[in-house]
């Protein structure tokens, strides 16, 4: 990434490209107001020269505008030439216009970075923590019983960014986590592609393993001097592979995190002419005719910041990243323009220039956080909070002798700028007895365990009847328990039933029964549907990043009763993975599959009764079983070396080793509700189908991920002929995906790849010296640092026709038909619907065409999803205070 400093002369085409300066010699027609200049300028000089003929009267208007805008490198002049043709019986004009535009150097917009003080950012972390024993004090002295307790408590950015800043680098733990994070990153399925990307996918080549080694040596030789730099060197460089199953949030996020100064949005006229961009709170209040919209922010073109800004979002698709910049209320988001993903934007203000030519600047946002787990007591300084925020409390280290993990403290970490000396290893506490730390790792195994006992399906209210959903004015005619899914049916239009699916798991990790109920909300709206005889269906996945990938499976079947579902997929089969493989395969054996799967059929209260079938319950979800496979025949692979290979990867364009392209067999039921149409309810495949296939159209926002994703690819290749419709994204005119989340089939947590580890030295532990050093070097193993959430993408999504076998988290396919928000779609997710219906199957549609593409047969949006114009990242030094 580059700062904007960084950059010096630019060429023309440079620049015309990046859309800085309009492209010379244009011809204007009378919309000269959609070429650069826009209409409203700050300032110009203008300069007419009029002459004329005789009949019929012709007048020529030159006119030479000197615009004193501030550009990147660019001071531009226009010259614009008008000719006006009058005929004497007529009051119309011919007009023509061409315009010569020429650029000087001129100096770039001032981007001023914030770097803390010498001597002054070190009481930062003190201010904060006595801020939060204020309010904390507050709130005990508060005799209110409904008083909010502080969870969260604002703080100025500078603030936050000051203590971030005071938080030491210890070298020596630093490069021990690089070491070790790169065994976890090995399970990452796109390594090899990320490298060598299809052009089309429009992701930027990156070599993950040798940047994380660059980045080591940077730590080595002092360039990343604090411990803030480091974690978010990590973090870019991991969002730079636009994976949303591939991330590493350190704890530090968890204390202070920082927000944009308002929500934005991104809205059309009309749903067809590219959106502008309001401040959200500006377009409620005075609403679309009397609100200005953002032209420039800290000098730049709106659209050119915010398209680069962008980039740091986690989506496959540039129009899926921009469309998350933005508030959306449905499912309800403030948008990365609001929450800046938590980072600390570079700088303590921003400038914002609206269409009126005003310009405010308003103040970045920062909080201190609190939570059971993780708070401000006993945070005084920089060397506090990264004992406290930073160290991972259960670090421990592997011996090489016996591959036993020992129990550590967490050290201390001193001086802002510690690199080690005589109390390096103080992170270290080894204990010989291997018995011991055996005992603690049963222990840490045995913590994932399947849920204590509690009521059936039968006995809890699985689903509810017309009562409020998300932010809908009106709620569904039926939702399930958890509120994951609503099914509408629009009256007011053309007979239209809704099924709005914002997500395939409950926003509460604890919640219960979100099978059965999703299940049973699906069964209560299709025969509803039957019963009200409705022909057609939207299926809205808006905002939708996945979940429980049986809820994609259940979505689909009561959908297609009859019909396949394939969904295929492999992972890399490197060393660790090999291992896993066959630890697996010994600890998981058919024997062992088949005693645990029948303590399962007899619905045993107590299960798993043991340890041993608590560790071959969680390897047969682990990911590493071929115990419940099926290969593209249909067949389960009939041993080990059939199943993990490894696989050459030779007719694509990379060489990789991977398993063997297999399915999940859904009729072997692990336990909880099964799919319909498999297992116990394999009769469900006879079921009649609820609609057509012309009948259905599935509309998305592009951010359609995981699980989402795992649905949309069954609709397209068991059920060609669907039409879709995406909504938003960046203001071009070239086709959008409706599908551009993370593309892969299945995430794994490092603590699931750490348990897999635990679970394979324990059960399936290596004979020899030399296996174990084997193991040690490949195996993941504990991190000194400590993280709110870390996971790879496991497994890649695969077509089996594909010779190339490109994963699609590299394909970019568009919608049938793309359309923008207008400001009532925006607001009101019924109309939307509505709108799209009559578009679809109706006559009393306000908009007559798509913005891109359409929604007849045959004439939907083809092509390749256009790059961004080469910009002159105008937005990375957002993220770069620290290179002030």
């Amino acid at each position: 990434m580059h700062i904007l400093a960084a950059f010096g002369l630019l060429s023309a085409a440079k620049l015309a490209a990046a859309g800085i300066v309009p492209r010379a010699d244009v011809t204007v027609a009378s919309t000269y107001r959609n070429y650069y200049p826009p209409s409203n300028y700050n300032n110009y000089n203008y300069t007419t020269t009029k002459s004329s003929s005789t009949t019929p009267a012709v007048y020529t208007d030159t006119h030479v505008y000197t615009d004193t805008r501030v550009y990147t490198n660019t001071q531009v002049y226009y010259t614009n030439t008008k000719t006006y043709t009058k005929y004497p019986t007529t009051r119309y004009y011919n007009t023509t216009a061409t315009g010569v535009y020429t650029y000087k150097p001129t100096p770039e917009p001032s981007v001023t970075h914030y770097t803390p003080k010498p001597g002054e950012f070190t009481t930062a972390c003190a201010c904060i923590s006595a801020s939060y024993s204020s309010a904390l004090a507050s709130y005990s002295a508060n005799p209110d019983p409904d008083a909010a307790y502080p969870t969260l408590v604002p703080i100025l950015a500078r603030e936050g960014w000051d203590c971030l800043y005071s938080v030491p680098i210890n070298v020596e733990l630093t490069l021990t986590f690089i070491k070790e994070v790169k065994k976890y990153i090995q399970f990452q399925s796109t390594i090899e592609f990320l490298k060598n990307p299809p052009a089309s996918s429009l992701q930027e080549p990156i070599d993950l393993i040798g940047s994380i080694d660059a980045l080591a040596q940077r730590v080595q030789s002092g360039d990343i001097a604090h411990h803030v730099k480091f974690e978010i060197e990590f973090t870019k460089l991991l969002q730079r592979c636009h994976d949303g199953h591939f991330n590493y949030a350190f704890n530090s996020g968890n204390l202070i995190f920082f927000t944009g100064p308002f929500t934005i949005v991104s809205v059309s006229t009309d749903a067809v002419e590219k959106p502008l961009v309001y401040v959200e709170t500006d377009l409620l209040e005075f609403g679309l005719a009397d609100t200005a919209h953002i032209t420039r922010i800290d000098g730049y073109e709106v659209e050119a910041w915010l398209a680069e800004f962008s980039d740091f979002g986690n989506s496959q698709s540039p129009d899926a990243r921009y469309n998350s910049i933005f508030s959306n209320r449905d499912p309800g988001s403030d948008g990365a323009f609001f929450d800046l993903w938590g980072w600390y934007p570079g700088k303590n203000y921003i400038d914002v220039t609206f269409s009126n030519q005003s310009t405010y600047q308003y103040p970045y946002g920062a909080f201190a956080a609190w939570s059971d787990t993780l708070n401000w007591t006993g945070i005084n300084d920089g060397s506090d909070f990264y004992k406290k925020a930073v160290l991972n409390a259960d670090y421990i280290t592997v011996q090489a002798s016996d591959l036993a993990p020992t129990a550590t403290s967490t050290g201390t970490a001193a001086g802002s700028t510690y690199t080690g000396g005589a109390n390096a290893n103080a992170h270290h506490f080894h204990d010989s007895k291997a018995s011991t730390v055996k005992r603690d790792l049963n222990k840490r195994g045995s913590q994932v365990k399947r849920a204590s006992p509690s009521p059936s399906p039968s006995q809890v209210q699985l689903v509810y009847f017309n009562q409020p959903f998300m932010r809908h004015k009106v709620g569904p005619f039926v939702q399930d328990l958890n509120a994951i899914i609503g099914g509408y049916f629009l009256n007011d239009t053309v007979e239209t039933a809704v099924l709005d699916i914002s997500s395939f798991e409950a926003a509460n990790d604890n919640a219960d029964y979100q099978n059965a109920g999703f299940q049973a909300a699906l069964y209560a709206f299709f025969d509803e549907v039957r019963r009200r005889g409705t022909k057609r269906l939207i299926i809205d996945v808006r905002g939708n990043g996945g979940g429980l990938i049986n809820l994609g499976f259940e979505l689909y079947k009561q959908l297609f009763p009859a019909a396949p579902a394939n969904s295929y997929y492999r992972f890399r089969a490197h060393p660790g993975a090999q291992i896993f493989a066959s630890g697996t395969e010994t600890i998981a054996s058919q024997s062992a599959t088949d005693r645990l799967l029948n303590l399962i059929e007899k619905d045993a209260p107590d299960f798993p009764d043991d340890e041993v079938s608590r560790v071959v319950d969680r390897l047969l979800n682990g990911g590493f079983s071929r115990q419940t496979e099926l290969d593209v025949k249909g067949n389960k692979p009939e041993d080990l070396a059939t199943y993990i290979g490894p696989y050459n990867l030779t007719d694509g364009p990379v060489n990789d080793l991977v398993s063997l392209l297999v399915k999940t067999n859904l009729n072997i039921n692990l336990g909880g509700t099964p799919v319909s149409g498999f297992g116990a309810l394999s009769n469900f495949t006879k079921s009649p189908q609820p609609f057509q296939i012309p009948d259905i159209l599935f509309l998305s926002d592009g951010t359609c991920a995981s699980t989402c994703t795992i649905f949309a690819e069954l609709l397209k290749r068991e059920q060609p002929g669907i039409s879709s419709v995406v909504m938003g994204g960046r203001p071009n005119d070239g086709p959008s995906p409706d599908v551009g989340g993370v593309h892969g089939s299945r995430v794994l947590a490092y603590k699931d790849l750490l348990q897999d580890t635990i679970d394979v030295v324990n059960y399936a532990a290596p004979a020899t010296t030399e296996l174990q050093e084997y193991y040690l070097a490949n195996l993941p193993l504990p991190l000194p640092f400590s993280a709110g959430f870390a996971n790879i993408n496991f497994r890649d999504a695969i077509r089996p026709e594909d010779k190339t076998q490109t994963p699609l988290q590299f394909k970019l396919e568009p919608a049938d038909c793309r359309l923008y928000f207008n400001h009532l779609m925006f607001l009101d997710s019924i109309y939307l619907w509505g709108e799209l219906a009559e578009f679809k199957w109706g006559t009393k549609s306000n908009f007559t065409q798509c913005a891109v593409g359409s929604l007849e047969k045959g004439k939907g949006s083809t092509g390749e999803v256009p790059p961004d114009p080469e910009t002159l990242n105008v937005a990375n030094w957002i993220m770069n205070a620290w290179n002030a």
